[in-house]
């Protein structure tokens, strides 16, 4: 754990972590799997059970790489997928599933240009030093993902380490993965998305300065910082806060005040305490309804208490 953890807080280094040049020569053999992980829902869990248990066969260091930000983001902007975890909750996810090492590479327009055969040689082989690689079923790679997994064989072949890719990890005949989970979020639908999670759907984040309009009406908020383009539908949620901490959350414009943004605020139940610049853990339970615009306060505050009423019944029920 002590190997994990200085390979999470290196790379979680603001100036060193997602550069390409910060990337360090690993020293010891491992087994690598590739990805961007968003969510780490059960089919990522999967790939890197898979990926421990090949490791041990192999006596190799287990390696989680990634890309920050999302690919899509840089390539083409407009077609950027809606956020499930930031970079910290991707670390806290990963480091609960004991694996050796996590480094994430900044994802840029120069590192978009490396060739497939580079980065199998440069990264995988000379700096990550695989020697072993487990990757998806349709997993590809490289500048215009020109590489494929035959491509990595043959290569693997040249340099001494091995490829495997795996199916598939499909529950209910599904396909598990981070576009299902978003448009199931995006629909409301925290159960079913639940289900390929593996747990409540959660974010953790840094409490900021609101504009102060829970309090004024008698129902004190949290906000929370970089919730911008979470992958929720908008409208008011039942939720946990720290695991054991009922909550009633608003995620939307906040149109009854006239909002332009979107951001995530939560009232607490039956608590008081100053949290400003602390992180909170979020978990979202249960949808109860859609963002509405209400034509007075006295209309909002009735209906805030009978989410509160029924955020009790819910989660104590």
């Amino acid at each position: 754990m002590e190997k994990v953890m200085r390979a999470l807080s290196l790379k979680w280094d603001s100036q060193c972590v997602k550069s390409l040049e910060c990337v360090e020569n690993i020293q010891e053999s491992t087994a690598v799997t590739v990805g961007n992980f968003d969510g780490i829902h059960l089919g990522h869990r999967f790939l890197i059970e898979k990926l421990k248990e090949e490791a041990k066969k192999r006596n190799l260091k287990t390696l989680v790489l990634s890309f920050h930000p999302h690919p899509l983001k840089v390539l083409s902007p407009k077609q950027s997928p809606c956020e499930l975890t930031n970079l910290e909750e991707k670390l806290n996810l990963l480091e609960a599933l004991s694996i050796d090492y996590a480094v994430f590479i900044r994802f840029d327009e120069k590192f978009s240009l490396m060739k497939a055969d580079d980065f199998i040689r440069e990264i995988l082989y000379k700096r990550l030093s695989a020697k072993f690689l487990l990757v998806g079923y349709d997993w590809r790679f490289g500048y215009r993902r020109e590489g494929e997994i035959e491509l990595a064989k043959e290569l693997g072949e040249k340099l001494g380490f091995e490829v495997m890719s795996v199916e598939p990890f499909k529950i209910n005949g599904h396909i598990v993965s981070s576009t299902l989970i978003r448009r199931l979020l995006h629909s409301g639908r925290l159960e079913e998305a639940q289900v390929y999670l593996g747990r409540h759907y959660w974010v953790k984040r840094k409490v900021v300065k609101g504009d102060g309009r829970g309090s004024s009406i008698g129902v004190p908020t949290a906000n929370l910082e970089g919730t911008e383009n979470l992958c929720l539908k908008e409208g008011v949620y039942a939720v946990l806060v720290e695991e054991s901490l009922l909550g009633v959350a608003n995620y939307g414009y906040r149109p009854t005040f006239g909002g332009r943004r979107k951001v995530l605020e939560v009232h607490i139940l039956d608590f008081n305490e100053n949290l400003r610049s602390k992180k909170i853990k979020v978990e979202f339970v249960k949808f109860l309804r859609e963002e509405k615009k209400f034509n007075s306060l006295e209309e909002l505050k009735k209906q805030i208490k009978q989410d509160i009423e029924l955020t009790r019944s819910l989660l104590l029920g």
